[in-house]
């Protein structure tokens, strides 16, 4: 097929995606029904408030942030430098040597012929460059797989399309490099070279021969090494005079020469002009699927990164325009890379391995909101187990400050709590403290409160509580937690005493329903369902006061974080039976 047909298809595809990913950042949005900000918002209202912010930018001192931005952010990846220098390195090497090979190889007859007088990419420095650039790129995946495998034990998850953005690179790079090698050795080309640019009479043409098989590699099907050296120093001086001008040594080729030894077999087998074409048509394939594939794909990230950093750089998160808070949302959702920074310093991440749920880590919470926002997700346990991670999610924000696509992470999950709330009953982990959402900035707090209501209400149906039950209280014969060191429970009170918690209360028995020593004597009875239903467990700080001056060494956060994991595994399990 005609290399301009491939080239056309190409980039119609790319094209049309490009369109559909953009028309998405103007589209959706997560935002919860009650929200400020949750009116609908039509495209050309989204697209008039992303201009109106772009000009604001432009035509202020803003632009000066813009530039830093551009050059310490986007450019330098100082986020990257400063989290990893295993990464940054691994992204530099790819983002560096596959920008340079794309502007002055791909681009060649356009970019390189107007900035250098007498372009030839035969000739150095160009000859070089273009395998020292390939190198580069393969360096970095190398880096680039070695981090996926190694990070793996550490929260680190990566799916096919990780993989094959790696591939696809890799492909594109070692294609390049058989072509050009399959080039080198080929005796074809050095022919049809010989016949179109020299004029060579039968002596100097068996010299130029000899000179280019000893010294550039060439296969031939005339003559074999060893040569005569004097054969060797005239088709030099041939050389000299009739190739240098457009063709460098082939040596400085040194990844491409070193590949010539690959191609060399399947020469043997096909012929020199097969396999020149077999390496095209890999190549070829190769570089223009991965332009179709671009928009489609996470390497997408390549456009979307660097307009959410420039977004983080000119707001500091502060988009009071609705439109352009949903923007920027989706932007974000665009940018990431799935690397997993944010996932490596997630401070719930020790959740995950209880749990052992995907969607607590920042990074896979990120990969299915996409289809949250398209309102393409309704999978009811996919939605309960999404639920879960952003409801343990503490809002500390470290996944935003590691994230070096700049996205406001924070942000994205706590619309995103408070949007499926909608969908369905809240989290039931939402009672525990660690899942109080720290960073509201009084925009959903209406939409806590009564989830956090409707919580409490389906405990209260599910647990008994000291106000409702007849004294005298009896033995209870319930299945007794696993840690036991409330045995030595004596009701000293000491716990209770020193409890913050208890302290905050005018009246505490009323509001927790349980105080400390009281859980203890309930569990000394065997009345598990009791403790289970104090509010205390679920406003405890977990600060370990109480344990710390328990003179019998009763371990009573322990015990209390035993107490909501049963009683949220016996709410779930009612709710699927």
């Amino acid at each position: 097929m005609d290399f301009n047909i491939l080239l056309g298809l190409s980039v119609i595809v790319c094209l049309v995606g490009l369109f559909f990913r953009l028309s998405i950042w103007f589209s959706q949005g997560i935002r919860p029904s009650t929200s400020p900000h949750a009116a609908v918002l039509n495209v050309g209202k989204r697209i008039s408030a992303g201009l109106q912010g772009l000009l604001g930018v432009f035509f202020s001192t803003k632009i000066l942030l813009l530039l830093k931005s551009i050059f310490v952010d986007l450019l330098f990846q100082k986020r990257v430098f400063d989290k990893s220098y295993l990464r940054w390195t691994a992204h530099t090497l790819i983002f560096v040597g596959f920008i340079l090979l794309f502007f002055m190889h791909a681009l060649g007859s356009t970019v390189s012929d107007a900035l250098f007088n007498d372009y030839q990419p035969t000739l150095n420095p160009f000859l070089f460059l273009r395998n020292l650039f390939g190198v580069m790129v393969l360096a970095g995946v190398g880096i680039a797989i070695f981090r996926r495998i190694s990070l793996k034990p550490k929260r680190f998850v990566t799916y096919l399309s990780d993989w094959a953005a790696l591939v696809f690179v890799g492909v594109i790079i070692l294609s390049g490099m058989l072509l050009e090698g399959s080039k080198i050795s080929s005796f074809t080309t050095y022919q049809n070279m010989v016949e179109e640019y020299a004029s060579l009479d039968e002596e100097e043409a068996k010299a130029l021969e000899a000179f280019w098989v000893q010294e550039n590699g060439v296969v031939s099907p005339n003559m074999a090494k060893p040569f005569d050296a004097e054969l060797i120093a005239q088709g030099r001086e041939v050389n000299s005079d009739s190739c240098m001008d457009c063709h460098a040594s082939n040596k400085a080729a040194f990844a491409s020469f070193a590949m010539a030894n690959i191609t060399r077999p399947f020469s043997a087998v096909v012929g020199d002009s097969a396999t020149i074409t077999m390496f095209w048509y890999l190549h070829i394939l190769a570089c223009l699927s991965f332009l179709a594939w671009l928009p489609f794909s996470k390497m997408f990230h390549i456009l979307a990164a660097p307009v959410s950093l420039i977004i983080k750089s000119v707001t500091d998160d502060e988009l009071q325009e609705p439109a352009n808070i949903l923007n920027s949302q989706m932007i974000g959702l665009s940018a990431c890379t799935h690397c997993g920074s944010c996932s490596i310093e997630c401070s719930s991440g020790m959740f995950y391995e209880t749990f052992q749920n995907d969607f607590i880590l920042p990074s896979e919470k990120v990969q299915y909101l996409k289809k949250f926002a398209a309102n393409k997700e309704h999978d009811p346990d996919i939605i309960k187990r999404m639920q879960q991670g952003l409801y343990v999610c503490t809002s500390c924000d470290r996944c935003t400050t590691v994230c070096p696509s700049g996205i406001n992470l924070k942000e994205l999950f706590v619309s995103s709590r408070y949007s499926l709330l909608d969908k369905g009953d809240p989290e039931t982990t939402m009672l525990s403290h660690f899942s109080f959402p720290l960073a509201l900035a009084q925009n959903f707090v209406d939409d806590h409160i009564k989830a956090l209501k409707k919580v409490t209400d389906l405990f209260k149906k599910n647990f008994q509580h000291l106000a409702d039950l007849a004294s005298p209280i009896t033995l209870g014969k319930s299945t007794l937690p696993a840690n036991n060191s409330f045995k030595g429970c004596f009701s000293c009170q000491r716990c209770t005493n020193i409890c913050p918690v208890v302290r905050s209360y005018d009246n505490p028995a009323e509001a927790l329903g349980l105080l400390p020593h009281q859980i203890m004597f309930s569990l000394g009875i065997g009345n598990v369902e009791l403790a289970m239903g104090s509010q205390m467990i679920w406003s405890c700080s977990t600060c370990y006061l109480c344990q710390e001056h328990c003179p019998n060494q009763v371990e009573l956060c322990d015990i209390f974080y035993n107490l909501k994991n049963d009683a949220i595994n016996k709410i779930e399990a009612g709710a699927n039976a």
